[in-house]
């Protein structure tokens, strides 16, 4: 209840209770169409019983009377207002805010991250009130062409639920990740070898250099333990100054304390560094500093120890498994070999092309363009965005060009050495292909961390980059609106009853996320499934929604329905980027979204329920390889008919032209699926005969596998030697 002065005022959202007001506003939207727009009354009541319709209305004895209302399209993660409207009795008694907060509460309880309303520049006063109602001016297109106005596009970043309400998982971070602020970097010890290393003719020299540049280019922090002090009186020489002692000050640095605790560990770890040596009792005084240096990290809960010492980077997964810390080579920060850079042209809705190219150093000035046209300043530039390349390649900067113009930019170091990866990306959300650039930048970044196992990204935003935020959050990117951080954790693996322990077992020690011990068995996509996060605390989280966290994944529990199904090599090529040959053409628009669309004839609908495996079967036409050749899952699939719009036809590789392709008929199944692997080892036409799926007449439309099929299939896919 809503009290005004002394008016008292509700807002229902419910059909039942908005019912009987439908023939008020759809009258009232009538009446004020030139600023509303035009909506049947037709429409407006299927809004209203899909309860995206909220009316306010006003007590008056025991009636109560229409007084505004507010239409709203949700398509998560966000929602667009189509038309708010308050009468001009009701006016300046806050009334508008007040619907707009209904719909804020409503939204935010329901997951969503931000809210769109589109508003003609010259409207000053409805302008004031959405700057009020803070939606920010996102971007501005261009009206109708009989008005010829300019639209602002603006955006309200909700603050999103802390619960689900079914499992109680945090919204914000559902799988227990570190999930630090932009400026609370990892922090490792330094061992003495390394800082010696940074002397000019050293042999590792440049290892050491890239090691200072990354964290110059604030990947993480670096700093010393007190053992580092008491290395350099040993071995000073008499009566001359070491001018390392002077530049070690300059670092923060941590003692180890004595007693019987530390005792036990430094115990523990020469068990694992120097068992031979210390089993026969002879180590050394560095080998007791050695292990007071990996203590020391231990003790203060620090990210790792970066060091040179070969006995120590050896048990390095050892300790990693025992203690949870890193403990890496300086070389760990630069990037291996000549990682073939990124050179890509795309096509998209807009009918424009977009290039991804790796960023050299004469891109710079164009980059410091863009990054200040977002808002960063020069000190945040030089704290990482732009990182310090001297002697070797510490990170991938990589951005989307719109000509010679740069829309979006991405960075992120060296193989995330220090537990998590950080990346940085930045869009001009101004651009009409904002929305496109983004999705190359997120899917190129997805492509190569999955290539490096699994991954825990840390995304790092400037402020009001809302469509970066909505997009990442498709990928499973989870984070608050008031943070500038999402985190997310990469699995990258397609699990088979085979490789389920190897997998668990690795992502446990890597990344402290413990799935159950066995592969539990199908029963439905939103079967609940136990999980232990990093920080212990035991969690059960449905099985869709995991393997959008952990994407690209996939959970082939026994059980799980999968069908087979044809599809053209042409086709296969741009919708599932499965061609070995890169292509000096742009890719299709399809290559820019993470969900897909299939189109089939109508009879296969019933075989695409949501949550069932889809394997795709490269036919013989065009020269195809007659086999298996991916694996993906199915979101959801419905009819359309051949005539209907073409806007889903984007996420596919067919137009409405070459429709007919597939089959003549009317209507078409529109499966829509991601997470999608390319087949490391495409599964042969004689390999399917054997397993009894593949006849003439079983490849030619959609069929389902049987268990052990599926199980089959992937196990020579995935599994063989």
């Amino acid at each position: 209840m809503i009290v005004g002065s002394d008016r008292q005022f509700d807002i229902v959202d419910r059909y039942s209770e908005v019912a009987p007001f439908l023939t008020q506003v759809v009258q009232a939207a009538d009446a004020h169409r030139n600023a509303l727009g035009f909506f049947p009354a037709s429409v407006i009541e299927g809004f209203a019983r899909q309860e995206r319709l909220l009316v306010l209305t006003e007590k008056r004895g025991v009636e109560q009377c229409y007084a505004g209302h507010l239409l709203f399209r949700p398509h998560f993660p966000r929602a667009h207002i189509m038309q708010m409207l308050i009468l001009q009795e009701y006016r300046r008694l806050g009334l508008a805010g007040r619907l707009v907060d209904h719909l804020k509460a409503q939204s935010t309880q329901q997951g969503f991250i931000s809210i769109y309303a589109r508003v003609a520049e010259d409207l000053v006063e409805s302008n004031q009130f959405w700057h009020r109602q803070e939606f920010y001016v996102q971007r501005v297109e261009r009206g109708g062409v009989q008005r010829n106005r300019q639209i602002l596009v603006r955006c309200h970043e909700l603050a999103t639920p802390q619960l689900f309400p079914t499992s109680g998982i945090d919204v914000n971070n559902p799988l227990g990740l570190v999930n630090s602020a932009a400026d609370v970097l990892p922090l490792f010890l330094l061992d003495l070898n390394v800082l010696f290393d940074v002397a000019p003719r050293r042999r590792l020299h440049d290892g050491a250099a890239s090691l200072f540049q990354a964290e110059r280019s604030n990947f993480f922090r670096l700093a010393i333990s007190t053992e580092v002090r008491e290395e350099l009186r040993r071995t000073a020489h008499v009566g001359r100054t070491d001018p390392m002692e002077a530049y070690i000050n300059i670092y923060p640095s941590f003692p180890l304390s004595d007693g019987e605790e530390t005792a036990v560990i430094l115990e523990q770890l020469a068990t694992l560094v120097f068992p031979d040596r210390f089993v026969e009792g002879k180590l050394s005084a560095n080998d007791y500093s050695d292990l007071r240096h990996v203590a020391t990290v231990i003790e203060h809960d620090l990210a790792g120890l970066i060091t040179n010492d070969g006995a120590i980077l050896t048990a390095a997964p050892a300790i990693k498994s025992k203690y949870g810390i890193e403990v890496v080579s300086p070389a760990a920060f630069k990037l291996d070999g000549l990682d073939p850079a990124a050179n890509t042209a795309f096509n998209t809705p807009e009918a424009a092309t977009l290039t991804l190219l790796e960023v050299s150093r004469g891109d710079d000035p164009s980059i410091r363009t863009l990054l200040s046209k977002v808002g960063l300043s020069g000190s945040s530039m030089a704290a990482g965005w732009l990182p310090i390349d001297a002697t070797g390649r510490i990170a991938t900067c990589c951005a989307v060009w719109s000509g010679a113009i740069p829309i979006g930019y991405a960075t992120w170091g060296a193989k995330g050495a220090t537990g998590i990866t950080t990346v940085r990306i930045a869009v001009d959300e101004s651009s009409s292909q904002s929305l496109s650039a983004t999705r190359i930048l997120l899917m190129y970044l997805l492509e190569k961390i999955t290539a490096q196992d699994s991954q825990n990204i840390k995304l790092e935003l400037p402020q009001n980059q809302s469509q970066v935020r909505e997009l990442a959050t498709g990928f499973g990117f989870r984070g608050t609106p008031d943070q500038q951080c999402l985190t997310k954790l990469v699995l990258g693996s397609v699990l088979t009853a085979k490789t389920w322990n190897s997998v668990q077992s690795k992502l446990a020690a890597k990344d402290g996320l413990k799935l159950p011990d066995t592969m539990p068995h199908f029963r439905n996509i939103d079967q609940q499934i136990q999980i232990f996060t990093p920080n212990g605390n035991q969690r059960h989280v449905a099985l869709d929604e995991l393997e959008t966290l952990l994407s690209p994944a996939l959970f082939c529990l026994p059980g799980r329905p999968a069908v087979m199904t044809p599809i053209q090599s042409d086709f296969a090529a741009e919708l599932l980027g499965s061609s070995p040959q890169a292509s000096l053409l742009p890719r299709l628009t399809a290559s820019l979204y993470h969900d897909r669309h299939y189109l089939s004839g109508p009879r296969t609908l019933r075989h695409f329920k949501r949550g069932t495996l889809i394997l795709f079967y490269e036919s013989t036409k065009n020269h195809g390889r007659a086999a298996v050749i991916a694996i993906a899952r199915v979101r959801e699939a419905y009819l359309r008919p051949v005539d209907a719009d073409v806007t889903d036809l984007e996420h596919s590789v067919l137009t409405a032209e070459n429709l007919e392709r597939i089959g003549k008929s009317k209507m078409k199944t529109v499966t829509v699926f991601d997470n999608i692997f390319i087949l490391p080892r495409p599964v042969p036409l004689a390999s399917l005969r054997r397993m009894g799926c593949g006849e003439s007449n079983q490849l030619i439309t959609t069929r389902p596998l049987t268990d052990p099929q599926l199980q089959e299939i992937l196990s020579e896919a995935f599994e063989r030697d």
